[in-house]
């Protein structure tokens, strides 16, 4: 039995905690039920005083008929025009997103609702013993707003108290008065009962909607990581070899709708084994990303820098000449070699780089491997004639 009873606090402790979460979307929901609701209920509100106000032409003056149906256009007419304001209301509050005011005003409006049909119903005691407008809007009150099982359990109970009360004014036959107070236990049991799963259901949906939209946005972010690591080299952030050429290859596309030039750098690090020899292959990593660093820094932002693996790398420089081409690679070389590494705060990598320079014009027409090979034979002949140069 302890354990029954610990299990039951337990969840009544966790559906706390849910509750508290979807407060504020609640809110939100029931302001978009109130903005249909409320012009309705004003409308229906209307026919009623209508119908009454017909019936005080018939009734006689001194009659508990015309007593009855002054009351009842009076609170009709009340309700009707509580019923609008609270549309106009609703309307502000959505453009101004006024949570907590948005909370109230449900919660208003759901016991004001109840207060008028105890109204209602303790004035029908004039001409019938029913209580059919209390019974209509318990329930009604329990599926149309989401409202908190403590906040529900005491708008009834609130609710019941004036019922229990009012009737004692309006109905005098002893057994009648007892059944109708039955009654209206019933009918705020159920009205209860009525907004707690509504509301169980409303936590648990939005619950789940939102641990949905969590784990989409957490595959969202591995999808673009992944799209990421299939564009992008890992060691260098630069375009791996496969991104690299195609991108090129619109970019020659794009170079011979235009008529423009565009060429093609290939830069090779001169002795990089013996950088992996000395200082080990964590240096050799560490050059590597400081190259990218230079080269990415020295080169334009429409222009495209890749990886092609180990210590080659290369850029693609649209709209631009074969001697614009050699003069940003001359730039680079030396900016290159101005730029040692310093390593462990022992010592410096002295780098240099051997550059290969391919270009094309729009009426060659060469594609991307066509000038990828004239800028790798470059590259040769820089190595050849000694490195750390451009060819």
């Amino acid at each position: 039995m302890k354990i029954r009873i610990h299990d039951f606090l337990n969840l009544l402790a966790r559906w706390r905690g849910e509750h508290a979460r979807v407060q504020d979307q609640a809110a939100s929901a029931n302001l978009s039920r109130l903005r249909v609701v409320a012009p309705l209920v004003a409308a229906l509100n209307a026919v009623h005083v209508l119908i009454f106000a017909l019936q005080l032409v018939r009734a006689p003056v001194d009659s508990n008929r015309y007593r009855w149906a002054v009351g009842l256009l009076i609170t009709h007419l009340t309700m009707g025009l509580t019923m609008l304001a609270v549309a106009g209301l609703v309307r502000h509050l959505q453009r101004t997103h006024q949570t907590r005011w948005s909370q109230a005003l449900t919660i208003g409006v759901a016991l004001t609702t109840l207060v008028f049909s105890v109204a209602v119903a303790s004035i029908d005691q004039w001409v019938t013993p029913a209580i059919t407008p209390f019974l209509i809007t318990c329930m009604a009150g329990g599926v149309i707003l989401y409202l908190a099982p403590r906040v529900a359990a005491g708008m009834y109970l609130a609710a019941y108290m004036l019922f229990y009360v009012a009737m004692g004014i309006t109905q005098h036959d002893p057994e009648q008065l007892l059944s109708n107070r039955l009654n209206g236990v019933t009918a705020c049991l159920l009205g209860l009962l009525l907004s707690v799963l509504l509301w169980r259901k409303f936590t648990t949906i939005t619950l789940q909607q939102s641990e949905l939209e969590k784990v989409n946005a957490e595959l969202y972010a591995r999808h673009r990581e992944l799209e990421q690591l299939t564009r992008q080299d890992g060691l260098t952030g630069l375009f791996n070899r496969t991104t690299f050429a195609d991108l090129s290859r619109r970019e020659l596309d794009r170079g011979q709708r235009q008529g423009s030039a565009t060429s093609i750098l290939l830069l090779d690090l001169d002795h990089f084994k013996r950088i992996n020899d000395t200082w080990g292959h964590p240096a050799g990593d560490a050059v590597l990303r400081h190259i990218a660093t230079v080269i990415s820094t020295a080169v334009r932002s429409s222009d495209l820098v890749g990886r092609l693996g180990g210590e080659e790398f290369t850029v693609l420089l649209p709209n631009t000449s074969v001697q614009a081409a050699r003069d940003l690679a001359e730039k680079l070389r030396q900016r290159i070699a101005d730029a040692p590494l310093p390593w462990q705060d022992i010592t410096t990598i002295t780098i240099t780089a051997s550059i290969g320079v391919g270009a094309t014009t729009a009426q060659e027409k060469r594609d991307f491997d066509s000038l990828y090979s004239l800028a790798d034979k470059a590259l040769y002949k820089a190595k050849q004639l000694g490195r750390n140069r451009v060819a």
